[in-house]
C-alpha cells in the first residue's frame, strides 16, 4: 500500500497547467483509487484525487470525465463473455461475474468518494460541474456524458437520506459560517445583508437546511418558512412586513417562500423531503398551524414562451400579434394579466421534458402533491404560483 500512496501522490504537487496536459495520469490515478483487490485504497489518496480534481480548469475537468467516461465504463468485451456463460450455466458464480461486468467501474470511484468524511458534498461538486459542461441536451457533451451524470444522481439518491440532518437555524445558535452560506447560496429571494438574514430569522420567521453530520456548516439544501396569520400571495408582503411585537398564537399559516438546493444535488427531490421534514417539525411546534403552503416565482416561464416563434397560433391566439415586442417593453400592465395566466397554467401542467416530467420543477413539485389549492398570482413583471394544502398529511 505504501507504494501506491507514495507512488501517486508526488505528482499531485505539480501545477494544474502540467496536469491538465497529461490524461495518462489522470488515468492512472483513478485506476489507483478503483483498485479491486482486498485492500481498500488509503482515504488520503481519494482526497487527493479530490483536491486534484479541484485545481483542474474546466478543459482539464472535461479531460478528466471523458476518461472516466471511456476507460472506466462498463467491460463489454467481459461482459460478454460471461453472459455467453452464463446462457450454458446458470450458477452463482457465473452471474456474479457478469454483474460485476456489467457495473462501470467509475461507480466504484464514486463510492470511493462518497466515503470520505464529506465525500457527499465532494460528489455533489463533481456533478455540479460535469453539468456545467454537459451543458444543453442537444449538445455533443451532454450525449457524452449522460451515461456518467445519471450514474452520479443515483448514487446520490442512494446515500443522500441517511446522511442527512435537519437544522433549524437561529440567530443565536447557528454559525456565522453557516449562515454567510445561506447568505451566499440563496438562488430565489438574494439576501441584502445581515439585517436581511436577521431578519428571516425573526420570530414570526424559519430558516431550516439539511446538513451532513460530518459537515454542519455546509447547507445542501435549505427553505425559508413565513409563519402568518392568513394566506399571502404576495413574496414581497413577506420579504419587506416588519417585526411582528411578540411570536403569539396567531401563526395559522407557514408559507414556503424560498427554497435553494446545491446544483449538484438537483433533480434528487430533496426539496420536497425537506418541506415535508418541516411540516413535521413545525406542525409539532404549532399544532394550531392549518394551512401550508409554498410561494414560488416561475424563473423558466418569460424563457419558455420567448422561445416560442412570434407567429406560433397557440401564443398569437392569447397575446395578439406582434406580442415578442410588446413583450421586450412589459411593465405587468393589467391586460396583459388573463392571457399570461392561461399560458402560465399551461406551462406547469401540460408542458412536459423528455422524460416526461413538468417541464418547470415548479410544476413537478405541484403534480406531486394533492393539493387543494393551486394559485397563479400576477404581482407586477412577476407572475408567482401559491400552491396550498389545507391537510398537511398530503404532504
Amino acid at each position: 500500500m505504501r507504494r501506491v500512496v507514495y507512488g501517486v501522490l508526488p505528482h499531485l504537487k505539480q501545477t494544474s497547467r502540467t496536469l491538465r496536459t497529461r490524461p495518462e495520469f489522470m488515468q492512472e490515478l483513478v485506476e489507483k483509487v478503483t483498485e479491486n483487490n482486498n485492500n481498500l485504497p488509503p482515504p488520503a489518496l481519494t482526497a487527493k484525487c479530490c483536491d486534484y480534481f479541484k485545481q483542474l480548469d474546466k478543459h482539464g475537468k472535461r479531460d478528466f470525465f471523458k476518461i472516466l467516461a471511456t476507460e472506466f465504463d462498463v467491460d463489454r468485451e467481459n461482459a460478454v463473455k460471461e453472459a455467453k456463460a452464463y446462457v450454458h450455466e446458470q450458477n452463482k458464480s457465473v452471474e456474479q461475474n457478469l454483474l460485476h461486468y456489467l457495473e462501470p467501474k467509475y461507480g466504484l470511484f464514486f463510492d470511493r468518494i462518497h466515503q470520505l468524511p464529506n465525500g457527499l458534498k465532494l460528489l455533489a461538486d463533481m456533478r455540479s460541474d460535469l453539468l456545467d459542461i454537459m451543458g444543453q441536451r442537444e449538445s455533443e457533451s451532454y450525449l457524452e456524458f449522460t451515461s456518467l451524470e445519471q450514474d452520479i444522481r443515483l448514487k446520490l439518491k442512494k446515500y443522500v437520506i441517511g446522511f442527512l440532518k435537519l437544522e433549524q437555524l437561529t440567530w443565536q445558535t447557528s454559525s456565522a459560517e453557516l449562515l454567510e452560506k445561506i447568505c451566499s447560496y440563496e438562488a430565489v429571494h438574494a439576501v441584502k445583508d445581515w439585517k436581511d438574514i436577521k431578519r428571516r430569522l425573526a420570530s414570526d420567521r424559519r430558516v431550516f437546511a439539511f446538513v451532513e453530520n460530518t459537515t454542519p456548516n455546509e447547507p445542501l439544501v435549505f427553505v425559508h418558512v413565513a409563519l402568518v396569520p392568513s394566506i399571502s400571495t404576495s413574496v414581497q408582503a413577506i420579504l419587506n412586513e416588519p417585526l411582528p411585537p411578540k411570536e403569539g398564537k396567531h401563526f395559522k399559516c407557514a408559507i414556503c417562500y424560498s427554497i435553494t438546493t446545491q446544483q449538484g444535488l438537483g433533480g434528487i427531490n430533496l426539496g420536497n423531503y425537506l418541506i415535508k421534514q418541516v411540516v413535521d417539525r413545525l406542525k409539532t411546534q404549532y399544532p394550531q398551524l392549518e394551512t401550508f403552503a409554498t410561494l414560488s416565482p416561475l424563473p423558466g416561464f418569460r424563457k419558455w414562451l420567448m422561445h416560442h416563434d412570434e407567429s406560433d397560433p397557440s401564443i398569437v391566439a392569447e397575446l395578439g400579434l406582434g406580442w415578442k415586442t410588446e413583450m421586450a417593453t412589459f411593465e405587468g400592465q393589467e391586460q396583459w394579466k388573463d392571457p399570461l395566466m392561461r399560458l402560465c397554467a399551461r406551462y406547469i401542467l401540460d408542458e412536459k421534458r423528455i422524460e416526461t416530467n413538468a417541464l418547470d420543477p415548479v410544476g413537478t413539485r405541484t403534480s406531486t402533491y394533492e393539493m387543494e389549492r393551486v394559485r397563479i398570482k400576477f404581482i407586477g413583471k412577476e407572475i408567482h404560483l401559491t400552491r396550498e394544502c389545507m391537510n398537511p398529511l398530503a404532504l
